[in-house]
């Protein structure tokens, strides 16, 4: 059982990857997975049920990148952050794309609610804008919650154009290092500000 719900998220991840949201139908879904249509109603349920656990998975993992981030002392932890999403895309850039696509199409990034994906991924960048500006990296003339918010933007951006694929792995990484390290330059110490140009040079 398990495994054919696997190869049925499996199929369907492929169908939005290659021909969009749209085309995920459950009797095409059925055909590519040599069951029935009725197999993966008792399976799974609907298109919805399938997105549902699609878009559950995917913030699971998001999740898990964050905290495993939080629980380190990071020197560089917009850079970590980074580095953490691009290794775990790099394992199923297929699953990952598609799981962005039916979030982004099911609202999972919606920005007005107080709890929703949104507003939780912006909580790690804001409070390590919080520890740059007491370690004296910032120097505090814009709020962390700017900056944090900012920062995620730039992420956001590069990944949106990655799930589309418009830019490799490789430019999601460049793009989103690059904005984050111009919003943390708006507001660095002298010092700190010399080591990001140098940082955003290399990366150029």
């Amino acid at each position: 059982m398990a495994q054919r719900r696997a190869t049925i998220l499996s199929h369907a991840r492929a169908v939005i990857v290659e021909k969009g949201f749209d085309a995920l139908k459950i009797r095409d879904l059925a055909s590519r997975s040599s069951l029935t249509v009725p197999t993966i109603y008792n399976l799974i349920g609907g298109k919805q049920q399938i997105l549902s656990l699609i878009i559950e998975d995917l913030v699971g993992k998001l999740s898990d990148v964050q905290a495993v981030l939080e629980a380190k002392d990071l020197d560089e932890p917009f850079v970590a952050l980074i580095d953490g999403l691009v290794e775990l895309f790099s394992s199923d850039e297929a699953y990952y794309r598609a799981a962005f696509i039916a979030g982004d199409r099911g609202g999972l990034f919606e920005q007005l609610s107080e709890d929703g994906i949104f507003a939780k991924s912006i909580e790690l960048p804001i409070r390590a804008c919080r520890e740059a500006k007491r370690a004296g990296r910032l120097l505090g003339a814009v709020s962390s919650e700017v900056l944090g918010e900012q920062i995620y933007g730039c992420y956001r951006l590069a990944r949106q154009d990655w799930t589309l694929g418009y830019i490799d792995l490789k430019g999601f990484r460049r793009r989103a290092l690059i904005g984050t390290l111009l919003c943390l330059a708006a507001d660095a110490s002298d010092a700190y500000k010399t080591t990001l140009a140098l940082r955003i040079s290399e990366l150029g």
